[in-house]
């Protein structure tokens, strides 16, 4: 037995991590190429795995510290940060997907308990899909994005609730409805009653272990607190994962937290690959054949369904039209906790093994189907709805601004809002637009002139001055609407300067071949600051340093993107490093060089640098004799090199026998 669930394991590793591997490379989401893996070396595919009631046993595992992690990773202030989207959106989202399932589950003949389950484990999507896929398009920032995280935010909430609910749905003794209220009742007094006397406890004890002992003896402890408070749970009539999620919630709030998510990650990610392909291996592939063109059919309806559902939600809450159907198509896959509870359902009875085939291909089929739908989404929402005038806009702005000459600021989140300030304090005239009402509002408080329109719109641009403006700079994190306006406003004003800001750097051609004069990846420009900042600790002059910044800029950031300068530009990149520079240092009382004469100091000799002048009481001295006493306030004017002006400096401060020790002190 010990032996083939060996061998099982090493299958699994063998087919995980070159899975894991491909899909990083192409920047898919792992959790597809798991499904996919599992459903060909399982017992329904080529036979390669024999045990597999062993391997639900390890995903059970994954299961259990998947929740955990998610506990750790509970964030209260995230959820307030949200709460607008977390409980307006998602809300909807959750409600209406919910009641119109349980409704339509009920008309086509299930029963009402699996009616019910079948409701709320559609209502959930894919948390490692969509996140995945938002952060790797840096869209986390766009208003898109950040609906669609405060959405599944609201729905990892509601697993909590679900998990409770479902094996009451299962039991055959709960008949009534009050029955089935005391059931809640008591199984939400079981989840309160753990959670605040794990909370006495934990902290304490983790402290404890901290103090006592080393990093080892804190994980051991950690995974003692998880499988401790997942028995209590069951005992109490609860699950594993349930106890591991309360668990995690409480050490969530111990200084100790991030320390052991590095600890817990790697066993997370390996048990978590483990589930979602033991999931595939339970897919049997002879019922999605014989009934292949009933699943397809499901799986569109189902994408249909819950992008029209979750798009209906956000226009309730007056989302954009076009956001709204991004945010629609985003979230129109079902979840991998849809999978955990549809397994729940299966233990307990509420689905038999052919319903369970039918929703678990439907499931996957709609996951695999996400990430091209993630993909299309804002290309299609422009192509769809960029000619189509906001109602909104108008209700926010009923008059064109009179502005010309001025600039176009596209985004007030942080950048957008600095900028702003900047152009406030020097009078020059702007403009913010922006699709996020909230932030037109505090605009519109902070006394700046503001438009709430899509820039994606070819008459917002026109609304907002665009051909008659003299700048339009773009912080705003969606790159496919920042190609769009890009064009559009060339198009609109041939002579406008066109600022963009991006975060990935293979987007800087792109950007400049659809017609932006400056591009500046953020990047880039963070590595621009941190060498300004070396270069001036090492006292090169700041017109220096500028030519510097400015041949890269002007070279496209070639020098950082790995790609070789021409050689004109490295001769005058090599020529500013190793240009004759001056520098000044004031001697001040606690200075080496205070009352002492210049043949003492001696400056050529020790560091081969010139003094060619002195300056007391703002009167130059050139020439000085070397008999002239250096006093406190006097200021010496050196000629040389960057060492031997930087040597100068430190021999000046520390005297020659000090300097190299005082480096020694400052380093440690």
């Amino acid at each position: 037995m010990l032996h083939h669930l060996i061998k099982d394991l090493v299958i699994l590793l063998v087919v995980s991590l070159p899975i894991n591997i491909l899909f990083h490379k192409i920047k898919l989401p792992s959790v597809m190429g798991y499904l996919i893996a599992g459903v060909l070396i399982g017992p329904h595919g080529l036979a390669l795995i024999s045990d597999v009631p062993a391997v639900k046993e390890l995903a059970e595992i994954g299961v259990v510290l998947l929740l955990f992690v998610i506990g750790l990773e509970f964030s209260l202030g995230r959820l307030l940060k949200n709460l607008t989207s977390v409980l307006g959106v998602g809300g909807l989202q959750l409600g209406m997907t919910a009641i119109i399932a349980w409704f339509i589950s009920k008309e086509i003949g299930f029963q009402q308990s699996q009616s019910i389950a079948l409701g709320l484990i559609i209502a959930l999507s894919s948390t490692a899909i969509v996140l995945k896929m938002i952060t790797d398009y840096a869209e986390i920032d766009t208003l898109h994005g950040r609906l669609c995280i405060g959405t599944l935010l609201f729905q990892d909430l509601c697993v909590v609730p679900i998990m409770l609910l479902l094996p009451l749905l299962g039991q055959a003794e709960v008949h009534t409805s009050a029955d089935f209220i005391f059931q809640v009742v008591k199984s939400l007094m079981a989840v309160v009653a753990i959670y605040y006397l794990s909370r006495l406890i934990v902290p304490k004890a983790l402290a404890w272990v901290a103090h006592v002992g080393n990093k080892e003896h804190l994980t051991l402890s950690v995974v003692f607190i998880i499988l401790v408070t997942g028995w209590v749970s069951q005992e109490m009539g609860l699950t594993l994962a349930m106890g591991a999620l309360i668990a995690g919630m409480i050490i969530s709030e111990s200084e100790y937290n991030h320390q052991i998510i590095l600890d817990i990650l790697p066993l997370r990610d390996y048990f978590s690959s483990i589930f979602f392909i033991s999931v595939g291996m339970l897919l049997q592939i002879n019922v999605f054949t014989d009934f292949i063109w009933t699943c397809l059919s499901l799986t569109i309806f189902l994408v249909l369904f819950k992008g029209s559902l979750t798009m209906l939600a956000c226009l309730l809450v007056r989302v954009p039209l076009r956001v709204s159907f991004v945010v629609g198509m985003r979230l129109a896959q079902v979840g991998e906790f849809s999978l955990i509870l549809l397994a729940m359902t299966l233990e307990q009875g509420l689905f038999n093994s052919h319903e369970y085939q039918l929703i678990l291909i439907v499931s996957i089929l709609s996951m695999l189907f996400a990430p091209l739908l993630i993909q299309v989404s804002t290309g299609l929402s422009i192509k769809f709805f960029s000619k189509l005038k906001s109602k909104e806009m108008d209700s926010m702005q009923k008059q064109d601004p009179k502005l010309k000459d001025h600039v176009v600021i596209v985004g007030y989140g942080v950048g957008g809002r600095t900028l702003a300030q900047v152009l406030l304090e020097t009078k020059i005239p702007f403009l913010v637009l922006d699709l996020d009402g909230e932030r037109v509002k505090r605009a519109l408080t902070e006394g700046i002139t503001s438009l709430y329109g899509d820039c994606a719109q070819e008459q917002t641009l026109f609304r907002a001055g665009v051909k008659d403006a003299r700048m339009i700079v773009l912080k705003i994190s969606d790159y496919a609407v920042t190609e769009k306006v890009v064009r559009l406003s060339r198009r609109i004003n041939p002579q406008i300067k066109i600022m963009v800001r991006t975060r990935r750097t293979d987007q800087v051609e792109e950007l400049k071949t659809a017609g932006a004069d400056q591009v500046i990846p953020e990047e880039f420009e963070t590595s621009i600051e941190i060498f300004s900042r070396v270069l001036r600790d090492y006292h090169v002059p700041s017109n220096i340093i500028e030519q510097q910044v400015e041949l890269i800029r002007l070279e496209g950031y070639s020098m950082f993107r790995g790609l070789p300068l021409n050689s004109d530009s490295l001769k005058k990149f090599s020529t500013f490093l190793t240009a004759t520079l001056t520098e000044s240092f004031i001697v001040l009382e606690n200075s080496w060089a205070c009352e002492k004469t210049l043949e003492d100091i001696n400056i050529p000799a020790r560091t081969g640098a010139v003094v060619i002048a002195l300056v007391r009481e703002n009167k130059p001295l050139t020439n000085p004799d070397p008999k002239f006493v250096v006093l406190s306030g006097d200021i010496f004017i050196l000629l040389g090199s960057h060492v031997q002006l930087d040597q100068s400096l430190k021999t000046l401060k520390y005297g020659e026998n000090h300097a190299g020790e005082k480096d020694v002190d400052m380093a440690k």
